[in-house]
């Protein structure tokens, strides 16, 4: 009963979009992960994924991709992603599952979920943040929906009844500046005691993102992109 985080899978069982063309470090990346993860996860473990599953644009194109982790063992947890152009409401995805019977996908989305009875996970999306060039006005807007959505997820975990459970956050996007400054996110994460934080979003080597373990506030962040983990599930 292992706990994992595999994020960016960039998924595309679906639609047309080879990764190879980022690198050949990507080269059937799919074929990859799912021999990897055959060799590193159980039935009995969780796998969390925040973020960039797939490349589709609707659930119909989702489909494929996601009856590709249902076939995987183990609990899946999603979170989204930038490119998740395929997320739509918590409704909608949860009915999707029933219909197709994808009982070991969950998702994560303003709320918490208690693990094995010793963990609370619980996470966002995030955004770019304002130390960024590229911060725009309507970034900042989306920025701080995002800070909103996390703190709903931190309350969620918050209100779970488990003395001494570990609280560990994910996101998809790093929540701690490039020159490794606090943020309203780093901060969140610290006021409502979470130990760890797994992100990805970073594919590129940017130094500020590379460190493993790296502490800020009390709390560890690690980069947990699958290129970053040659495609294997790293277990917590």
């Amino acid at each position: 009963m292992a706990l994992f985080v595999l994020s960016d899978p960039h998924l595309a069982n679906g639609v047309d979009k080879p990764m190879a063309v980022f690198g050949s470090h990507w080269n059937n990346h799919t074929e990859r992960i799912r021999e990897n993860w055959l060799q590193t996860v159980t039935l009995d473990d969780t796998v969390v994924m925040p973020g960039d599953i797939s490349w589709a644009l609707t659930l119909a194109e989702a489909l494929p991709d996601l009856k590709f982790l249902h076939d995987l063992p183990g609990t899946k947890i999603l979170s989204r992603g930038n490119h998740d152009y395929w997320w739509t409401s918590l409704a909608k995805l949860e009915h999707l599952c029933q219909a197709h019977q994808l009982d070991s996908l969950k998702f994560m989305r303003n709320n918490a979920l208690l693990i094995e009875g010793s963990t609370i996970i619980c996470g966002s999306r995030g955004w770019i943040l304002p130390d960024d060039p590229a911060f725009t006005t309507d970034d900042a807007r989306i920025y701080a929906r995002e800070v909103g959505r996390l703190r709903l997820s931190l309350l969620a975990a918050a209100a779970i009844d488990c003395p001494g459970c570990e609280r560990i956050a994910f996101l998809h996007y790093p929540p701690f500046a490039r020159d490794r400054k606090p943020t309203e996110l780093t901060r969140l994460l610290t006021d409502f005691g979470v130990s760890r934080c797994y992100f990805g979003h970073i594919h590129a080597p940017v130094p500020a993102y590379l460190t493993p373990d790296f502490l800020l506030e009390g709390v560890k962040y690690t980069l947990a992109s699958a290129d970053r983990l040659s495609f294997k599930p790293l277990r917590l």
